[in-house]
């Protein structure tokens, strides 16, 4: 249960980088977003992968759906820099916990 708590946390937190990279609507701070997209993306893949052999369908579809509207509100409320400082925040905290997750047992 706590494995799949901690996979389930990370990809919401990865999820959200990828969308809310999408609303950084600077040119310049866009270059910014392409190393927590980037290692969002693929871990969030792997990730993904991992729940959906191990703990069905359900929670990593919602788990990827579920911080699109957060992302949505947060980029157009924010402002740049601010939507900036939330992307590096998820990433930090996803990595924190993909570090957790990635230290389970395989259930072999």
């Amino acid at each position: 249960m706590l494995e799949a708590t901690t996979y389930f946390a990370c990809l919401v937190l990865f999820s959200f980088v990828i969308y809310g990279s999408v609303y950084v609507r600077d040119e310049m701070l866009i270059l910014a977003c392409i190393p927590p997209f980037f290692v969002a993306a693929v871990a969030g893949f792997t990730m993904w992968i991992y729940m959906f052999e191990t703990f069905g369908v359900a929670p990593p579809v919602i788990a990827v759906l579920l911080p699109f509207p957060l992302a949505w509100h947060l980029g157009r409320r924010f402002v740049v820099r601010d939507m900036l400082l939330a992307i590096y925040l998820a990433w930090a905290v996803g990595m924190v916990l993909a570090l957790v997750a990635y230290s389970f047992p395989d259930a072999a």
